[in-house]
């Protein structure tokens, strides 16, 4: 993200580029804005600005680009601006560079409220909207003598869970705040994408050992296509350590070619299209979990191909069998 006032200079030729915040209303509503400014080569006096803003209320960052002309701005909702953008934008701004201020109005639809904004050397993400950033608990779900204990960030309203009764202060002192991170940077995402951003959960192992879960995410912030996907988190309460790799935990297993005995004569269809197990390449970055009953494992493909990530498993029996 952008930040404060000349947080960084980008020089690529001739061209200088620059950011600045700026915090003020809409209205009677509060807001923090940054837009970077790039002038133009052979006229520093007009260019182009790229940048977001959002309400103090809400923290839910909104692209905005436009373009400057001596001291004249005009921002719209959009990440990719063009003049005749304008007309047609759900939001408009219409400002005026006077001295360390920005005034003017800004449309939104039919209504119109007059914009007064002042530079500010705050960053406005990390020095005002992250700070605010905040877990609220929602509900306790048990296994057995255990306790996951779900929380939902307020803002983004993103939920994740952390380790509750039943587990040792050591196991607590040592996931929750790795929890606590996770959570964190999810919220932060969110809030930095105006459109599409989903997550969901599989939580499937909690035992005495280890707690094992899957991150589903489908996400669109702009760009050509939308990004899909699963991240794996397994949690050793006994070593108090993150398991990487699945290899770790059975060392003398030959994951690829397990699953190869056991699906490839039944995806002869789908390996077609996915290439499965044609090789190993789908297999060398598998996102994994530990279940009751054995290891669920996910190749990975490439974003064009990622409705080829099917699920597969491989009991505990399997993998100890010769």
């Amino acid at each position: 993200m952008l930040g404060k006032l000349l947080r960084y200079i980008i020089i690529c030729l001739p061209i200088i580029s620059w950011s600045q915040a700026y915090d003020g209303t809409i209205g009677d509503y509060p807001i923090h804005l940054e837009v970077t400014i790039y002038p133009h080569e052979k006229d520093s006096t007009s260019g182009e600005l790229e940048g977001y803003y959002f309400y103090d209320s809400k923290l839910i960052s909104i692209p905005i680009s436009g373009d400057f002309e001596k001291d004249k701005l005009t921002l719209i909702d959009d990440y990719f601006f063009r003049p005749e953008k304008v007309l047609d934008a759900d939001e408009v701004f219409q400002l005026t560079k006077k001295g360390n201020q920005l005034e003017g109005n800004f449309k939104i639809k039919d209504k119109t409220y007059n914009v007064v904004l002042t530079e500010t050397k705050q960053d406005p993400l990390e020095d005002f909207r992250n700070p605010k950033l905040t877990f609220v608990k929602d509900s306790i779900v048990n296994y057995q003598d255990k306790q996951l204990v779900w929380f939902h960030e307020k803002y983004s309203q993103l939920p994740l869970f952390r380790l509750g009764n039943g587990f040792t202060p050591e196991q607590r002192a040592v996931f929750n705040p790795i929890l606590d991170a996770i959570h964190l940077e999810d919220s932060k995402d969110k809030l930095d994408c105006n459109s599409w951003f989903e997550i969901s959960y599989d939580i499937n192992l909690v035992d005495t050992k280890f707690i094992s879960y899957l991150k589903y995410y489908s996400v669109y912030c702009g760009g050509a296509h939308p990004s899909h996907g699963n991240v794996a988190y397994n949690f050793n309460l006994e070593t108090l350590e993150e398991v990487k790799e699945v290899e770790t935990l059975f060392p003398k297993v030959d994951f690829f070619q397990k699953l190869k005995t056991k699906y490839d004569n039944a995806e002869a269809d789908r390996q077609e299209e996915c290439e499965t197990f044609v090789d190993d390449r789908h297999w060398q970055y598998k996102t994994w979990n530990l279940t009751p009953k054995g290891v669920l494992l996910i190749p990975s493909y490439p974003h064009a191909l990622t409705p080829c990530e099917e699920n597969y498993f491989l009991s505990y029996f399997e993998l100890t069998k010769a």
